[in-house]
């Protein structure tokens, strides 16, 4: 299959919120860009249908597998919207589609306190500029705000309002966090005019209402109206490589595939300019594999390393009933960051609809700061990186002991409840990391060794102990005002 040949000022790889972010940046900078997604578009319809449901999960659900760890189904194999990558102590979930992980996710946007932010990032950003220009800009661009009052107060919702309650009884601070949800199209849910999505809990594989401020719907909608944005999705970017000498830019190898991920098309396109924004999988996926290969032997030794992930999961019962659809997403974020002498730890009620009828149950998901240990690793037979995470690390030991802290004090303070299920995640999808900023890229996302190769996803981060979206973003927001400003002033 003869390859097709193609050139553009700038390649972007993935279109979550790294690449989003950057197309929008460089489209209102009148820079021209082409946006490589290797999943498909997911256009909310009218019949609100377009994605799978926990309750009938089929192909959608999954990328290119049959597979999936959120369902027992067997789905047949489709560009769905999560891929499973298999690890060593650690399995890792990664978004596919236009607009990445922000398709399939409860789009919980959090911010760290200055001393969690300190713990995790160091002195590799300046806390005060992040939170005072940094993280407002990314709520800003996602658009993202807290449960109103008349939808919190509904009956739709009666499982955030006990845990808060709950909260409140064993002096945990909590705020309503701010979420990437359009609150009108909510209302319409509860109105029965819109298919019952987030209202019972319905969006792990995407949400069927139009409720989610995803961003292929929000400013990377936006990027392609301006002209300068050129998306093109179920474009599988296999290899990246330098096209010649010293600042003659890289080429780009992809393969255009139809929604059975058959192959139809090879391409390469010569770029001047690459920004990597294929998530912490996909961009380990691609760097690892031009360092092995010799593609980019400059790239540096750490590369790969500082590999974290802090989720949680938890489940308590043995309280009174609290609806069982309990309505998402995730609204009320539990902060036990000053009073647990065993560290940090972060808990969102996260919708759980299967949970057991006629009993009341909260299913949190949330983190803590465990350290930044597991490493991705290219494996040359299966020609594809392998997560590696040390389960058993004392370390991790002590941030579950932090979380046990933090549930007993809730169980305790309410007589009855107990626990039923607790573990720091070990299929992530929150894994961040590998390609730590200030070390493998500098302060700017610029490679060292690669002059015209960024990254700009949360590959750069060994996570923040909170969810690391809105850091994420925030953080995409910085280096793409910093690359805007290299290329303008290079015109």
């Amino acid at each position: 299959m003869e390859r097709q040949q193609h050139r553009a000022d700038v390649v972007i790889v993935g279109s979550g919120y790294g690449g989003s972010i950057a197309a929008l940046g460089l489209a209102e900078a009148g820079i021209d860009a082409v946006v490589l997604e290797r999943g498909r578009r997911w256009p909310v319809t009218d019949a609100g249908d377009t994605f799978a449901t926990q309750t009938a999960p089929d192909g959608r659900a999954a990328w290119l597998s049959e597979t999936s760890p959120l369902t027992d189904a067997k789905l047949d194999v489709y560009t769905g919207v999560l891929e499973f990558v298999e690890g060593s102590g650690m399995n890792v979930l990664a978004g596919t589609g236009v607009g990445g992980a922000s398709l399939a996710s409860n789009g919980t946007m959090c911010e760290p306190s200055a001393a969690l932010f300190r713990r995790t990032l160091g002195d590799v950003l300046d806390h005060r500029e992040m939170s005072g220009r940094w993280y407002p800009e990314a709520r800003e661009l996602i658009g993202c705000s807290p449960i109103p009052d008349d939808v919190y107060e509904s009956g739709f919702y009666r499982s955030a309002r006990s845990f808060a309650d709950q909260l409140d009884k064993a002096g945990i601070p909590w705020e309503k966090v701010d979420l990437a949800v359009d609150w009108d199209v909510v209302r319409e849910e509860m109105a029965g005019t819109r298919v019952r999505s987030q209202i019972d809990g319905l969006n792990v594989f995407g949400v069927n209402s139009g409720a989610q401020r995803s961003l292929d719907r929000t400013l990377l909608a936006r990027a392609e109206a301006s002209g300068h944005i050129t998306v093109r999705p179920l474009s599988v970017v296999t290899a990246v490589r330098p096209a010649g000498g010293d600042g003659d830019g890289f080429h780009v190898d992809y393969e255009s595939i139809d929604e059975r991920g058959t192959v139809r098309s090879l391409h390469r396109i010569t770029t001047t300019r690459l920004v990597l924004a294929a998530g912490t999988l996909g961009t380990n996926r691609l760097l690892l594999r031009a360092r092995e290969s010799g593609a980019l032997p400059a790239l540096h030794h750490a590369l790969g390393t500082r590999v974290g992930n802090s989720e949680v999961i938890t489940a308590r019962t043995g309280m009174a009933e609290n609806n069982p659809r309990q309505g998402g997403p995730a609204a009320i974020f539990a902060r036990d960051w000053e009073d647990n002498p065993l560290g940090p730890v972060s808990l969102l009620n996260f919708p759980w609809p299967d949970a057991p009828a006629e009993e009341g149950w909260i299913t949190t998901i949330g983190a803590v700061p465990a350290p930044a240990l597991g490493t991705f690793r290219y494996d040359q037979e299966k020609d594809d990186v392998v997560l590696h995470w040390p389960a058993g690390d004392p370390a991790l030991a002590r941030a579950q002991s932090a979380i046990t802290h933090t549930l007993d004090r809730l169980n305790e303070a309410n007589p009855g409840s107990r626990t039923a299920f607790s573990r720091i995640g070990t299929t992530g999808g929150n894994v961040v990391g590998g390609v730590p900023l200030g070390t493998v890229t500098d302060d700017a996302g610029r490679v060292g060794g690669h002059p015209g190769l960024y990254v700009v996803d949360g590959s750069l981060l060994p996570g923040t102990g909170v969810p690391p979206a809105l850091t994420v973003a925030a953080v995409a927001a910085r280096l793409t005002s910093l690359l805007v400003r290299e290329l303008v002033g290079t015109r």
